[in-house]
């Protein structure tokens, strides 16, 4: 555990001056704030977020720092770490650090005259968190696709990713995911925009072999919510995810975040 914090610090070093560096050639395409799906912008960056959920394992809190950094005009780098605090219906809360995700993304395609965006990129999740505690220990890497176009006071960012775990908390396959989310923007005023999400999670391979089990299923969410930007360069987003089916990991989830540009 020592040594992978060790190793963040030096990643944060190191990629600082570059980032300071490398700047940006074009302007990018503004959109809104999603609260899951993934924006195709190279963006420069603070952000806190937080999630809250209430399953049928009981509930479950995180909160997470995230820098995101562009080392080139359409190259970005994101470090996300998080804190989590469960509350299990059986057995003892616990809190501490959870999984370090770092993500790459890169910009594909850019058209200012469609203010269209497409971007492509891997998630690396590392097993930072203590699984014997259920704050995370788990590895996996999930490659994605994220898009976006503008048109008048609407925003449609749409993402599709499959996640795929190295080590697995249960015997026999390593689970897989495929997820994809669109999300719709409109911006009602000048620093407030409302946003509505649908989101899908499909198990493919792996996870838990009772009956309850969500291997084969869709999961589908909607996220109702909305932007508000009270100081330039500043946007908070709040929102509620709710599940459509029955096949779900959570009854309900409270999202909320705040990015500062800089």
């Amino acid at each position: 555990m020592t040594r992978i914090w060790k190793l963040l610090g030096v990643i944060v070093f190191a990629l600082v001056p570059l980032a300071a560096s490398a700047a940006d050639e074009e302007a990018n395409i503004e959109f809104f704030y999603p609260l899951l799906t993934r924006r195709p912008v190279i963006e420069r960056e603070l952000e806190l977020r937080f999630t809250h959920d209430k399953g049928r394992n009981g509930r479950r809190g995180e909160a997470a720092a995230a820098v995101e950094l562009p080392i080139l005009p359409r190259w970005q780098v994101e470090l996300e770490v998080p804190v989590v605090f469960t509350d299990p219906r059986e057995g003892s809360s616990a809190g501490g650090p959870g999984d370090i995700e770092i993500q790459n993304k890169f910009l594909l395609l850019k058209s200012v005259e469609r203010k269209t965006l497409v971007a492509a990129g891997l998630d690396v999740e590392l097993p930072s968190g203590s699984e014997r505690r259920g704050l995370g220990g788990e590895a996996a890497v999930a490659p994605f696709l994220a898009a976006g176009i503008a048109l008048g006071d609407f925003d449609l960012l749409g993402d599709l990713a499959y996640e795929s775990h190295v080590n697995a908390h249960v015997k026999g396959e390593r689970a897989q995911a495929l997820a994809g989310g669109v999300a719709v923007g409109y911006r009602a005023a000048r620093r407030f925009t409302l946003l509505v999400e649908l989101t899908t999670l499909t198990q493919t391979r792996g996870g838990e072999s009772d009956e309850r089990s969500l291997r084969g299923k869709t999961e589908v969410y909607v996220v109702h919510g909305f932007n508000v930007a009270p100081f330039p360069g500043t946007t908070a987003r709040f929102g509620i995810q709710l599940p459509l089916t029955d096949a779900r990991r959570s009854d309900y989830t409270l999202h909320g975040a705040l990015v500062w540009e800089f």
